[in-house]
């Protein structure tokens, strides 16, 4: 599965399945609808994003 290098998630609280995914390009948060979508995907969709198009 391809995935946008710069994605990263941040845990926050105790538990790790509690956190946000983060573009490192643009400092906002993702939401998981849009990761699932763009970022995260069988293909290299992510490169269509226009922040890391403009990276």
């Amino acid at each position: 599965m391809a995935r946008c290098p710069y994605l990263d998630y941040e845990s926050r609280g105790a538990l790790f399945s509690q956190g946000d995914y983060v573009c490192k390009l643009c400092g906002k948060y993702v939401k998981e609808e849009e990761v699932k979508e763009k970022c995260k995907t069988d293909s290299d969709q992510y490169e269509e994003c226009p922040v890391y198009k403009n990276r």
